[in-house]
């Protein structure tokens, strides 16, 4: 008696539901996804600039804005904005605390202000701003500029 042996047996795998599927996550990820708005609340044209420096690490960056207000409610002098909110300049040392305080022990020192400044405040409210960030040992100043070829 002869014993037939099975020849190899064909599995396929059915792809009918994969364009469902790229759909779904398609689908959830843009729906999911934020697109970063800048809600500003001062006018600001940053001066154009003949050199720029560029950092290596993104996340040592805090951002001052340095402007004149939107709202003619809030005057027409320059007001200082960090995080969407408006500050003065006695909260810029709260400021600079809490800023370190979230990047963490090892980059306190490290951490770097980028003053987007108005190209038409007034240099003397730029030195008051970099005084007080300098008391607070907020040493690295850079100052976000436009840059023409």
């Amino acid at each position: 008696m002869k014993i037939k042996r099975k020849t190899g047996t064909n599995t396929e795998i059915s792809t009918a539901s994969m364009p469902d599927i790229v759909f779904l996550l398609l689908f959830f990820f843009m729906v999911t996804a934020t697109i970063k708005v800048k809600d500003e609340q001062l006018n600001v044209n940053v001066p154009d600039a003949q050199a720029v420096n560029s950092v290596d690490k993104k996340f040592l960056i805090k951002e001052l804005t340095v402007g004149f207000p939107k709202d003619v409610r809030l005057g027409h002098s320059p007001r200082i904005s960090a995080d969407k909110q408006m500050i003065t300049l006695n909260q810029i040392g709260q400021w600079v605390q809490r800023q370190k305080t979230d990047l963490g022990e090892q980059y306190k020192d490290q951490m770097i202000v980028m003053l987007r400044a108005d190209e038409k405040v007034d240099m003397g409210f730029i030195g008051d701003i970099q005084s007080e960030l300098r008391k607070n040992n907020a040493r690295k100043i850079l100052y976000r500029t436009l840059v023409h070829n």
